[in-house]
C-alpha cells in the first residue's frame, strides 16, 4: 500500500504557518469571453460565454519557503446539471484548477491540478506513438520537483480522477501511477529521461482521454552540429496486463534555422510486437519576419497523410489577418478559415473569423486556433 508522506492537509497547515511568520499576498486576476457562432451542427449554436476569476494567494516564510494557494471560479454556459446554489440549469459556477504549494528556489511541492512528473519534463523527437505518457487534464496530483546543477528532476502520483472520485474511496491504495522524470543540460549536450508505472486501476482516469494506463518508458538526448539542434529519443510502452503487446519508437529530429525560417524534420521508426506499425516521419517550415508570419506542417501518421498552413498577416493599428487551411483526414476535401483579430486595448480583443468544414468531421478544431465552422465573432477580456 502506497502512501504520502506530506498530506494535504499539512500542506495548508504549512501555509497557514508561512501567513503567520511572513509576508502574505493576495492578488486576483480573470478573463472574460463572450460570442457568436452561427452553424448549428457543431460547437456553440448561437451565443455562449465564459467568465474566469483567478485567486492567488502567497505567503513568504523567513527561511526562503514560499506557500502558495491558487485556485480559479468559472461561470460558463456549459451546464446541463445547473448551479446548485440557484437552481439555474443555463451556466455553471464552480470552482476548479487549485493548486497548493511550498516551493523554494531549488525545490517545490505542488498538490492539486498539475501536470505530471513524466509530462513535465519529457521532450521527444517527432511523433512518437510508443512516448505515450499520460497528460493532465482536471486530475487532482502531487507532486514534488527539484533542480540541481542544471538538472531538474521531478516525481509525481495521481491521488484523484477528474471526475472527483478519490483512489482511497474505492481502492487499496491512497495514490494511482507513479510518475518520474529529468531533464537538463549536461555541457554540449542536453537530455530527458522519463517512466510512469502502469495504473493499478486500469479505466479509472478514462474521464480523460489523454491518460494512459500502461507502462511506459523514454530517454531522449540532443545536441547542436553545425547550427542545427539534433535530438534522438527512444521510448517503449507496454500493453495493460495480461495484454503482451510492446511497442517501441526510435526517433530523430533535425531543426535548422535559416534566417526568418526553421525548418524541422523527423523520423520515428515505430515497432510493435503484436501487430504491424507504420513508420512516422513529417517536416515543418515556419517563417517569420516582420508583420507576416506562416507555418506549413505534414505529418504521415501511420500511414495516414496530414497538413495544415496557417498564416497571419500584421497590418497595423491592432489589426491581424488570419487565414488558413488544413486536411486532417487523408482522402477528404481541405478545411479552411479566412479571418482576424482587432486589438481593442486594455486586454480586449476582438476576432471575427469564418471556417468552412469540408466533410463535417472537425466540429471545433479548425486550424491553429481550433475555430468552430461557420462565422464566428467573438470578444474577450483579460483583466
Amino acid at each position: 500500500m502506497k502512501s504520502i508522506l506530506l498530506t494535504t492537509t499539512a500542506i495548508v497547515a504549512f501555509a497557514g504557518a508561512a501567513a503567520a511568520d511572513g509576508h502574505t499576498g493576495v492578488s486576483f486576476g480573470g478573463n472574460a469571453m463572450l460570442g457568436f457562432n452561427d452553424n448549428d451542427a457543431f460547437g456553440e449554436d448561437g451565443f455562449y460565454y465564459d467568465l474566469n476569476m483567478n485567486v492567488a494567494l502567497t505567503a513568504a516564510l523567513d527561511n526562503g519557503v514560499t506557500a502558495a494557494a491558487n485556485f480559479n471560479i468559472e461561470i460558463d454556459d456549459e451546464g446541463a446539471q445547473g448551479d446548485e446554489l440557484t437552481g439555474n440549469n443555463d451556466y455553471v459556477l464552480a470552482s476548479s484548477s487549485y493548486v497548493l504549494s511550498l516551493t523554494t528556489d531549488t525545490a517545490g511541492l505542488h498538490f492539486g491540478d498539475v501536470a505530471f512528473a513524466a509530462e513535465t519534463q519529457w521532450s521527444g523527437a517527432g511523433d512518437m506513438e510508443a512516448d505515450a505518457f499520460s497528460e493532465a487534464d482536471g486530475e487532482v496530483a502531487i507532486r514534488g520537483d527539484v533542480m540541481l546543477g542544471g538538472v531538474s528532476a521531478s516525481v509525481s502520483y495521481v491521488v484523484a480522477a477528474s471526475s472527483g472520485d478519490i483512489v482511497a474511496d474505492d481502492t487499496t491504495d491512497t495514490v494511482d501511477q507513479l510518475s518520474v522524470g529529468a531533464s537538463g543540460d549536461l555541457g554540449m549536450f542536453s537530455f530527458a529521461v522519463a517512466y510512469q508505472q502502469e495504473a493499478e486501476y486500469a479505466g479509472y482516469f478514462a474521464n480523460n482521454g489523454d491518460f494512459t494506463d500502461n507502462e511506459v518508458f523514454g530517454v531522449s538526448a540532443g545536441t547542436t552540429v553545425g547550427g542545427a539542434d539534433v535530438t534522438v529519443a527512444y521510448a517503449q510502452w507496454k500493453g495493460v496486463a495480461p495484454s503482451t503487446q510492446e511497442l517501441t519508437s526510435l526517433g530523430v529530429q533535425v531543426a535548422l534555422p535559416v534566417g526568418p525560417v526553421t525548418a524541422t524534420v523527423y523520423y520515428v521508426s515505430e515497432d510493435n510486437v503484436a501487430s504491424d506499425a507504420d513508420d512516422n516521419y513529417g517536416v515543418t517550415v515556419a517563417y517569420a519576419e516582420g508583420p507576416l508570419a506562416a507555418t506549413f506542417d505534414y505529418d504521415n501518421d501511420q500511414g495516414t497523410d496530414k497538413w495544415n498552413l496557417d498564416g497571419s498577416f500584421d497590418a497595423g493599428n491592432g489589426l491581424t489577418v488570419l487565414a488558413g487551411m488544413q486536411n486532417e483526414n487523408e482522402g477528404d476535401d481541405a478545411d479552411y478559415y479566412v479571418g482576424g483579430t482587432y486589438d481593442l486595448g486594455g486586454g480586449a480583443e476582438l476576432l471575427a473569423v469564418y471556417a468552412n468544414d469540408e466533410d463535417g468531421d472537425q466540429a471545433d478544431e479548425i486550424g491553429a486556433g481550433e475555430y468552430l465552422p461557420g462565422t464566428t465573432v467573438e470578444v474577450s477580456f483579460a483583466f
